[in-house]
């Protein structure tokens, strides 16, 4: 007998059921969750409105976004049609999952911020 079948063996027919189950059910979470939410933040505009006006994207995420987050270290800049963020390294990840989840990923450039 196999590895496979002797796991299997073990389950039984009710624990074969519930591993793919399980599978089946992070597998859906992990391609429907966005995360990123901010409590209390709703965006005024869409992502099309500040693509026309990056200045008022720059004027509502300081304003209204980047005070409900932790954000120590964040410089926000405009670079032409889109808004630069640069943060340190640790805090990258989780400002662009924020950004990103309420506006479009075109709208942004990200980069490290220097030591």
């Amino acid at each position: 007998m196999g590895t496979g079948q002797e796991f299997a063996k073990k389950l039984g027919v009710v624990g074969c059921v519930l591993v793919l189950a399980m599978g089946v059910i992070f597998t859906v979470l992990l391609f429907t969750s966005r995360g990123g939410a901010v409590e209390g933040y709703e965006p005024p505009r869409d992502s099309a409105y500040y693509a026309a006006h990056p200045e008022e994207l720059l004027e509502e995420l300081q304003a209204n976004l980047l005070p409900k987050l932790d954000a120590d270290g964040v410089d926000l800049t405009l670079d032409g049609d889109k808004l630069l963020v640069r943060a340190p390294k640790e805090s990258l990840p989780s400002l662009r999952l924020t950004f990103t989840y309420y506006y479009d990923k075109d709208l942004f450039l990200f980069e490290e911020a220097a030591d």
